[in-house]
């Protein structure tokens, strides 16, 4: 069975478009992508961006080690909401921190 995810792809780049716009230096750290990547964003038009819907497998991958995907999951497994609360706190730190040194 196939799932479709295009609807998933084209939000995603819809925001990572927006951020790219709004502020590149950002959007390449939280994207993990290069400053030559984050520059193309901002060109994409709607329609480019609607000619994704005909991708139905996703394009984007989880972001974070093996690790932190197994917390997060069993967590919310688990019905914890103070490790998810944890988990989520460690994803905010983590991409700060990152963006602290792209700077």
């Amino acid at each position: 069975m196939c799932r479709d995810f295009s609807h998933l792809n084209l939000e995603y780049l819809i925001q990572a478009r927006d951020l790219a716009i709004a502020d590149p230096r950002r959007a390449g750290v939280v994207l993990g992508i290069s400053d030559a990547l984050v520059g193309l964003l901002p060109e994409l038009t709607p329609k480019m961006l609607a000619s994704l819907t005909r991708v139905h497998h996703p394009l984007i991958t989880l972001h974070r080690d093996v690790w932190w995907w197994s917390r997060l999951l069993i967590a919310l497994q688990d019905g914890q909401p103070a490790e998810i609360e944890t988990v989520m706190e460690q994803a905010s730190l983590i991409l700060s921190t990152i963006a602290e040194k792209a700077n």
